[in-house]
């Protein structure tokens, strides 16, 4: 099974963060509902489904 190796950085809103550093809000959006996972992925509906 994989385990998750942190790096000393990350990613996160435009900048490099501490991994240890790097915080979410508890009431964002994205951990209630999830939404964050589709962020940027469109659908529209079409003739074929």
């Amino acid at each position: 099974m994989p385990t998750l190796i942190p790096t000393p950085k990350i990613w996160m809103n435009g900048t490099l963060v501490d991994w240890d550093k790097a915080q979410v809000h508890v009431l964002t959006h994205t951990l209630h509902y999830g939404t964050g996972v589709f962020e940027g992925i469109r659908a529209y509906e079409t003739a074929d489904g």
